[in-house]
C-alpha cells in the first residue's frame, strides 16, 4: 500500500492598508453662526451677588463679552443664543490696590 500526502503551501497574503489625515475645515463653526441673527442671555450679579468678598464694597461692571454661543434646534427653525458674561469689580479695594480679582457673574 502507498499512501501519498500531498501538502498544499499556502502563503499569507499581505494586506496594505492606506490611511492618511484630512485637514480640518476651518472657519466653518463661525459661517454656520454668522447665519443666524443672536438671541442675547445676559449673565449679571445681582442684588448680594454684586458685592464685595473681601470689603463687602458694591462691584462696578467693568465690561462683558460674548461666552459662548449655541445654535437651539427647534422643530423646522433653528437659532443662536450668544450668552453674555459680565465682568465687574470692587472700586474700593481697587482704590486701596486690596486687591485685583475681578468677579465675573455665574453662567
Amino acid at each position: 500500500m502507498k499512501f501519498s500526502l500531498k501538502k498544499k503551501l499556502t502563503y499569507p497574503v499581505e494586506t496594505e492598508t492606506i490611511t492618511y489625515k484630512r485637514k480640518k475645515a476651518k472657519g466653518v463653526r463661525q459661517a454656520i453662526f454668522s447665519q443666524f441673527t443672536p438671541e442675547i442671555v445676559h449673565h449679571e450679579l445681582q442684588g448680594e451677588d454684586c458685592t464685595c468678598p473681601d470689603c463687602h464694597g458694591q462691584l462696578k461692571e467693568i465690561g462683558s463679552a460674548v461666552q459662548r454661543q449655541e445654535l437651539v434646534f427647534i422643530p423646522a427653525q433653528l437659532k443662536r443664543i450668544d450668552h453674555v458674561q459680565h465682568a465687574y469689580k470692587c472700586q474700593a479695594c481697587s482704590q486701596k490696590n486690596l486687591s485685583e480679582d475681578y468677579q465675573g457673574s455665574c453662567s
